[in-house]
């Protein structure tokens, strides 16, 4: 499988990358904006430059994740398609890990590392992760590769594909839940004080990263639908 095979397909996503990389950045703003207000051990003229600094190296950080890898197409030399695809998403996959380690030490240096934070930040920042590998990376691998198969005739079974993008559709619902309950019973074991702000970070985050979901799974449906 040659460079020259699969660059167009690689190149017609790039709109999703970068919308992609904005959206998730914001997760991240809102991530060190709540952790400034839960943990203020800094005043906010030393916060403001870190919350920006954690935005604008998670939007670098995800933009490299989607446009550093398939510069490296041309030293990959494999006989079907997907060798080539695994190997982006391989690198895209290490460079989101690598780039979240960086947001964690960021956002622990942020709330002067105390020791309350620093495991709701590490499994908020996990979450983030995997957020980004499997929704965002994830799709785009799937509807690169759908878009591949889509060009070879009769390869393709409608109903194998349908059943998939249902499947992904599950995952997604079925973790969305399970983390948001996670989420209400920290609320609910929270002192009274904090309730009214951790609340609102709970439902805005939510509501934020379920639009998200929500908007790569109809990005990938129109896609697959679409050949």
């Amino acid at each position: 499988m040659s460079e020259i095979d699969l660059t167009p397909i690689l190149r017609e996503h790039r709109p999703f990358a970068v919308l992609a990389s904005f959206a998730l950045a914001l997760l991240y703003t809102e991530e060190a904006w709540a952790g400034y207000n839960f943990w203020p051990h800094r005043p906010l003229s030393e916060a403001a430059p870190l919350v920006v600094s954690i935005t604008l190296i998670a939007l670098m950080g995800y933009l490299t994740s989607f446009f550093f890898p398939p510069t490296l197409i041309k030293t990959w030399d494999h006989p079907r398609p997907w060798g080539v695809l695994i190997n982006l998403a391989a690198w895209s996959a290490g460079i989101v890990a690598g780039i979240n380690v960086i947001l964690f030490a960021l956002l622990l240096y942020l709330v002067q590392f105390d020791l309350t934070a620093s495991s709701t930040l590490l499994r908020d920042i996990y979450v983030y992760t995997l957020f980004g590998m499997v929704l965002f990376h994830g799709f785009l691998l799937y509807v690169r590769y759908m878009h591949y198969l889509y060009q070879v005739p009769d390869y393709v079974q409608p109903m194998k594909v349908i059943s998939v993008s249902v499947g992904m559709g599950i995952v997604i619902l079925v973790g969305g839940a399970f983390l948001f309950l996670l989420d209400l019973y920290d609320f609910g074991h929270a002192p009274e004080a904090m309730q009214p702000m951790l609340g609102l970070h709970i439902y805005v985050r939510a509501l934020y990263s379920l639009t998200l979901a929500l908007a790569a799974y109809a990005w990938h449906l129109r896609w697959i639908g679409d050949h």
